[in-house]
């Protein structure tokens, strides 16, 4: 919901929907979910640069300490939060947000 407020967004909740929009679509940015497959990430992360090279592919891994996918041209754990993945996906269309925001400290 976040990237809609910011981008154009095509979402798919599995792997055949994925694939579907990858076949009728060409995307800027493909963000792959960690709750696929290992498989199913590199099979649309080749569809989506085969479809347009230009095309870069985010993976959001469980942890930021997660083994690099070389499928994968930027990766990001679902530690980084909501405004870790807007930020990031930002950054890889060359677009630089400008926030006041500041992370909630802890209190001790």
């Amino acid at each position: 919901m976040i990237l809609g407020a910011f981008f154009a967004v095509r979402g798919a909740g599995r792997f055949i929907e994925a694939r579907t929009l990858l076949t009728n679509n060409v995307f800027d940015l493909i963000v792959l979910c960690h709750s696929l497959t290992p498989d199913e990430c590199e099979r649309l992360a080749a569809m989506a640069h085969d479809r347009s090279p230009r095309c870069q592919v985010l993976a959001v891994t469980s942890s930021s300490r997660g083994s690099m996918k070389p499928w994968a041209d930027k990766q990001l754990g679902v530690d980084a939060g909501p405004y870790g993945l807007l930020k990031k996906c930002a950054e890889m269309l060359g677009y630089v947000l400008k926030s006041k925001a500041r992370a909630a400290s802890h209190a001790a």
